[in-house]
């Protein structure tokens, strides 16, 4: 039997290692620490930075299995390598290279645990609707006398993906306790329906991401680019220096981008032709600092420590805020399981 993958790196080391000094460790500045004491700048090994115990982990007939951990893998960080290769090094690159980077670009804003919260607080605004609309097209079927244990509503591309995790079935009335039939809706928002969700906007959605114009972006001379634990932002500019980091994957005249190296970040402007490369002034590099460290969730990632990092995001001191950070994650994987046995919401 296949060892089981148990350190799932939400940050692959395949992405990580751009910012390497050695090939094995890493510059991490945390973001939330315990005391006043801890120092800003931790050298890390790759090997332990940017991952969560079973973060991916999924039950298949009991047993854990790590498929998701080994379709990223797969499908998104080994196709990648060649073409990160070759934004190092400066070489032109195939249309190909660009669809390898974008998908890079999808899978690592999905993966993260900032996603995974973004993604619930947004199923408990989006989901009742669904819901609802599940139930009356469940009541339809029944009055057409199209009755069948398990109900499939959703189209047939996502009734694939989602199946696993709206769970739509029919009581009958001889089942019931009071003797009236009635149609039960359930979904359980917690990691399986946040890998489920992954999958589909991985293999659908992502045709988005890779019909846009990308380009390499180089930092000003004398600065360079860091990362984060949360390494892609999608802003909405509104001018008058207002904007927002909500934005989507499809949205014309948003931004995406994503550091690649300390001297290359991946950039589109959705709807725009752009050149294949950029170099930005010191104005629009410093700006594009201050969007990677705002959108970081935990901890930045740099070649070597920075000040402007600190002066640009500083840490938050808060020991409880801490503890239960740390105490939720490592208890992540049991309230998963058991939220996916009971279907019961599982805590944060």
């Amino acid at each position: 039997m296949n060892q089981v993958t148990h350190d799932n790196h939400y940050v692959p080391k395949v992405y990580l290692k751009q910012w390497s000094d050695d090939g094995l460790h890493i510059w991490a500045y945390r973001l939330l620490v315990s005391n006043e004491n801890v120092r800003d700048w931790y050298h890390r090994s790759m090997e332990k930075t940017a991952f969560f115990r079973d973060l991916y982990t999924e039950i298949e007939n009991e047993e854990e299995i790590d498929e998701f951990e080994k379709w990223l893998e797969s499908e998104f960080e080994s196709p990648v390598q060649e073409s990160i290769r070759k934004v190092l090094k400066d070489n032109p690159l195939s249309s190909r290279d660009w669809e390898q980077l974008a998908s890079f670009l999808g899978a690592q804003d999905l993966r993260t645990p900032q996603s995974y919260l973004e993604s619930t607080e947004r199923w408990k605004r989006t989901l009742p609707d669904l819901m609802e609309k599940t139930l009356a097209d469940s009541v339809r079927k029944l009055e057409n006398n199209e009755l069948r244990k398990n109900i499939k509503i959703l189209p047939n591309e996502y009734s694939n993906f989602y199946n696993e995790v709206l769970d739509i079935n029919v009581v009958k009335s001889s089942e019931s306790e009071n003797g009236q039939g009635y149609v039960k809706a359930e979904v359980t928002v917690g990691r399986k329906l946040w890998l489920q969700s992954q999958r589909f906007a991985l293999t659908k959605t992502i045709k988005a991401l890779k019909g846009h114009k990308w380009c390499i972006v180089h930092p000003a001379h004398g600065h360079q680019w860091f990362t984060s634990d949360n390494p892609v932002i999608k802003l909405n500019d509104y001018g008058n220096g207002t904007y927002d980091l909500r934005g989507g994957w499809g949205r014309k005249g948003g931004n995406i981008l994503m550091p690649i190296s300390p001297r290359h970040l991946l950039f589109t402007q959705i709807g725009d032709d752009l050149p294949d490369r950029l170099t930005l002034t010191s104005e629009q590099t410093k700006k594009f600092q201050r969007l990677i460290a705002e959108r970081a969730f935990r901890w930045l990632f740099a070649r070597e420590p920075m000040s402007i990092i600190s002066q640009m995001r500083p840490r938050h001191v808060d020991t409880e805020a801490f503890t239960n950070e740390e105490k939720q994650w490592r208890n992540w994987h049991k309230f998963q399981k058991q939220a996916e046995k009971t279907k019961k919401p599982p805590n944060p």
